[in-house]
């Protein structure tokens, strides 16, 4: 693949140069994958459904593509530092209410990991490219693999896989995430999700859905994991459609969320659940994620069980596993999806896998409400050096995922390319 550097090149010179190899056509890819029974999930009827054609001029005037893409770092960021050692009554004990960046005995205060790294990394060859392509996203994260902070176990495999199959020709694009029944069960894949609707802002097509699909397959094959990712693509499509900052009832979530997963997922969780520990609302449930979603989220829902409570252990958990944080990150939005600060303080202080629940939720809220809304301090807080982007290797974190950002909207939801990251160089 190529890697040219586009050091004061204009934006056009360097797209010209990016795009010169034909990319894997992802809706081809996909097909095989589904003729050949190779992908762990049904062919449902999202992926013959077009979505609907967004306001970009509302976007841009409200920078609902900076917001959604700054959430992500936002939360990520303001989690990261205590997620290892602390469950919520942990946290809380120690720190308050979290509020801003804070320090704990395992990390410093504005580090950002992997959510922010794979999501801006992600931004960076959409840039480049245009347009997804499996094998250019691919080779980005197994070529920076020994860079990615906080790395989950399915991810680290499933890149090591990537780097021999680029560079001995196997195994195979779907083997590389794993066993779809025993490995990919993470949310390391739904983690990264937001990206995958840019290239699709200016021309809807039913090609974002096999983007979405085979973007969480790089990584995780699990049927839970690859139709969460589908389904949260569909929420975060049909929020940008929304007026800004207008949240939609708090069981349209799960509406939305099962009208998509229903379709999707093939078998039911394994029952007892093998995981420890185990949830108390999953201790007896047998069924697919989707209608643990319908009833048991549901139903936590209607009792008006606090958000604290139901991220706990004795509802549905928040621990890096697909199967709580989907149940975790959708009852934060019922919950608080109508203020963008009220979302991430409560993913940041209520769950246990804070950051990466964060920043799904982050970028959400942060489509909903618009880059206004994520606070300055928050941006400014991030001190880490970790995302080494081609040719803003010498900035911070801060300036690299504000500057990104800008451009990704400019890019695919401006009505011109603009310039190049070095035309806003002092």
């Amino acid at each position: 693949m190529l890697r040219a550097g586009f050091r004061g090149a204009s934006f056009d010179q360097w797209m010209l140069v990016m795009t010169d190899e034909s990319p894997t056509r992802s809706r081809e890819l996909l097909d095989e994958l589904f003729e050949r029974e190779l992908i762990s999930i049904r062919r449902g009827s999202i992926y013959d459904a077009c979505p609907a054609p967004l306001d970009l001029s509302e976007l841009r005037r409200n920078d609902r593509i900076e917001g959604l893409l700054l959430g992500v770092a936002a939360g990520d960021s303001l989690g990261h530092s205590t997620e290892w050692q602390y469950d919520a009554e942990m946290r809380n004990k120690q720190f308050g209410t979290i509020l801003d960046h804070v320090s704990s005995t395992t990390s410093t205060p504005g580090r950002i990991s992997d959510d922010t790294q794979l999501t801006f990394w992600t931004v960076e060859r959409l840039l480049a490219r245009g347009n997804f392509d499996f094998d250019d996203l691919a080779q980005c994260f197994s070529e920076r693999r020994h860079k990615i902070v906080g790395m989950g176990k399915n991810t680290s495999a499933a890149l090591r896989r990537h780097a021999d199959r680029i560079t001995h020709g196997s195994p195979a694009r779907h083997v590389c995430a794993g066993d779809p029944l025993l490995d990919g069960r993470g949310n390391g894949s739904l983690m990264r999700f937001g990206p995958v609707v840019l290239p699709h802002l200016k021309r809807p097509s039913t090609d974002l859905w096999a983007d979405a699909t085979l973007s969480a397959l790089i990584t995780h094959g699990n049927v839970c994991s690859l139709s969460a990712t589908i389904a949260f693509t569909h929420l975060l499509w049909e929020i940008l459609r929304r007026p800004l900052g207008s949240a939609p009832d708090p069981e349209w979530w799960l509406d939305e969320y099962v009208k998509i997963a229903r379709e999707l997922e093939t078998a039911p969780l394994p029952l007892p659940l093998n995981t420890d520990p185990i949830p108390g609302e999953f201790r007896d449930f047998h069924g697919t994620l989707w209608q643990f979603v319908d009833n048991n989220v549901r139903r936590a829902w209607r009792r008006g069980v606090s958000v604290r409570d139901a991220c706990s252990l004795k509802w549905f958990g928040s621990r890096a596993d697909i199967l709580q944080t989907v149940p975790s990150v959708l009852y934060i939005l019922m919950s608080h999806a109508d203020s963008f600060e009220s979302a991430i303080i409560a993913a940041v202080n209520d769950t246990k896998d804070n950051d990466t629940i964060a920043a799904i939720a982050g970028a959400i809220v942060g489509a909903l409400h618009g880059r206004k809304r994520v606070r300055q301090k928050w941006i400014d807080g991030i001190r880490s050096r970790s995302l080494g982007i081609e040719g803003l290797e010498h900035l911070d974190d801060r300036e690299v995922v504000e500057r990104v950002a800008r451009h990704a909207a400019r890019r695919f939801a401006g009505s011109k390319a603009g310039g190049s990251f070095f035309a806003e160089e002092d």
